[in-house]
């Protein structure tokens, strides 16, 4: 063994305490760091050929070994964006280079372009979200990858298209009776638009339904203006002089509004006398006389007079009869309003129709979409009226938060309270994370030791779930950290002693010429 040689082996010892030294200096400033994996320093000897006669000292070799697939623990946050990979995987970020990299990183915090950067400025990287299917990947790369953009869609607006009304209508009241209730709907500008609901019955178990905006009837139903009217039922003989019976009924006007029409029947000693009124006026009156079979036999029609948008009608009395029996007499009307006539069964369930659909309204340079509106919920019970209603859409609303969910999907919370899927965090792992390429920001490439990089989603084919509001901590334990240390002190200081040695023993081979 040459002097040389022990000199060399004791350097090389040194070196390769240095490089472990190197390493336990990294760890320890990265301690504190989010998602970072140690480094450590492995040794391998170097052993030279030898003869009988002599040994020829080789020396140590060293290669760096990082554990990047020893998860480290998780703290919790009060921010939605900081996000953790519970399990195997790693996030895809873009870089200012326009690459993309792997990270364990998640500390992302939103810029004020809308982009989730972590804290050495890569951005987070995933696919748009769609509702029907997932988004098609490429298994080994990263094209169609698309930085997560939460504020891109600025301000946001959600028409209304359909809606349910739900509530009773009183069957206890009388034909005519009118009641309104709105709802609120969306344009496409996100615009509200205040809906009127006016039911009014008609018949027994039958109701008109008019939506109307500003006024104006949607419905999309032909109005048809009333024209004629008929009367028929008994009435009591019996009754004293001045008794009064009173029907009602519904015509229809050319706008189509609705005008109740009550006939009041009155008893006179010669018969009767029938008066038409239109809310409170009186557009007709006729005389009626019977005869001892208690048939008709004044004149069998009575022509009224228009008032406003309600023409003139030609009731028939045709149907009318008289007798000791009590007094029954119904009334009704051809025509009919912009509304919908809607029919309930004998238990008060409605039984048509089931639902209705109003025509679109251009209002402003906005669109009102047509609505459809179901009616299930609708019935007619001897209880007081009551209402509710329920319209989908959204109007104009900024950005309020993110929410990220366990499987990856990142959605836009709006201060209107509506959430938007928009976009599904990609994942990426290869065969050996430990092989990965380390580079400065926490980030790691492929290598040729890696294996291919292959991507998918969190939560499935064996990738980890999606922690938001957490972070995984850096994975280096500070107290191993610090015993390699004093080891690799103690061990340097032993190989600088083999060289000093070495050195002195030179030295004492130089001295034996004097």
């Amino acid at each position: 063994m040459s002097l040389y040689g022990t000199m060399r082996t004791g350097v090389s010892g040194m070196n390769a305490q240095a490089n472990r030294l190197g390493t336990v200096g990294d760890n320890i400033a990265n301690s504190s760091t989010i998602g970072y994996k140690k480094a450590s320093t492995q040794f391998s000897s170097m052993i030279l050929p030898s003869s009988n006669g002599s040994y020829n000292s080789g020396g140590v070799d060293t290669v760096v070994r990082y554990s990047i697939n020893d998860q480290g623990s998780f703290s919790y946050t009060t921010s939605s964006t900081d996000l953790a990979i519970n399990g195997e995987g790693f996030f895809i970020v873009e870089g200012a280079d326009g690459a993309d990299y792997l990270t364990r990183a998640g500390n992302f915090e939103v810029q004020d372009d809308g982009t989730l950067k972590n804290a050495a400025g890569y951005k987070l990287m995933g696919y748009p979200y769609s509702s029907t299917e997932d988004p098609t990947i490429v298994i080994n790369g990263f094209q169609g990858l698309s930085e997560i953009n939460v504020s891109a869609g600025g301000l946001q607006a959600t028409p209304s298209k359909q809606g349910s009304l739900s509530g009773n209508l009183p069957t206890n009241e009388a034909v005519g009776y009118t009641k309104s209730s709105s709802v609120v709907a969306y344009d496409s500008q996100g615009n509200s638009r205040l809906l009127n609901l006016t039911y009014t019955k008609t018949a027994d178990n039958t109701w008109t339904l008019d939506v109307q905006y500003n006024g104006v009837s949607v419905t999309g139903q032909a109005v048809t203006a009333s024209t004629t009217s008929a009367v028929s039922g008994n009435l009591n003989n019996t009754a004293a002089t001045g008794t009064t019976y009173t029907t009602k009924s519904i015509a229809y006007g050319s706008d189509g509004a609705a005008h109740t029409l009550s006939y009041n029947y009155t008893k006179t000693a010669a018969g009767w006398n029938l008066d038409v009124l239109d809310g409170t006026t009186s557009v007709g009156t006729s005389a009626l006389t019977f005869d001892g079979a208690g048939n008709l036999t004044s004149s069998s029609s009575l022509t009224t007079t228009a008032n406003g948008t309600l023409g003139a009608l030609t009731v028939d009395l045709s149907g009318l009869k008289e007798g000791s029996s009590v007094t029954s007499v119904s009334g009704s009307t051809n025509g009919n309003g912009s509304g919908y006539e809607l029919s309930f069964g004998g238990s008060g369930k409605l039984t048509s129709p089931t639902s209705i659909t109003t025509t679109a309204q251009s209002i402003g340079g906005a669109t009102l979409s047509g609505l459809t509106i179901d009616l299930t919920g609708l019935s007619q019970l001897g209880s007081a009226y009551s209402a509710e209603g329920d319209i989908d859409g959204k109007g104009a609303s900024a950005v309020d938060k993110v929410e990220i969910s366990k499987d990856g999907i990142v959605s836009i919370l709006y201060k209107n309270g509506q959430s938007i899927p928009s976009y599904r965090i990609a994942m990426a792992n290869v065969q050996s994370p430990n092989n990965l390429t380390p580079l400065a920001g926490n980030v790691y490439t492929q290598s040729n030791d890696s294996g291919v990089i292959v991507m998918g989603y969190a939560g499935t084919s064996g990738y980890g779930q999606i922690l938001s509001g957490a972070l995984e901590n850096s994975n280096v334990d500070i107290g191993e950290e610090l015993t390699s240390m004093i080891e690799a002190q103690r061990n340097y200081t032993a190989n600088s002693k083999v060289f000093q040695t070495g050195s002195e023993l030179l030295e004492t081979l130089v001295n034996l010429k004097r």
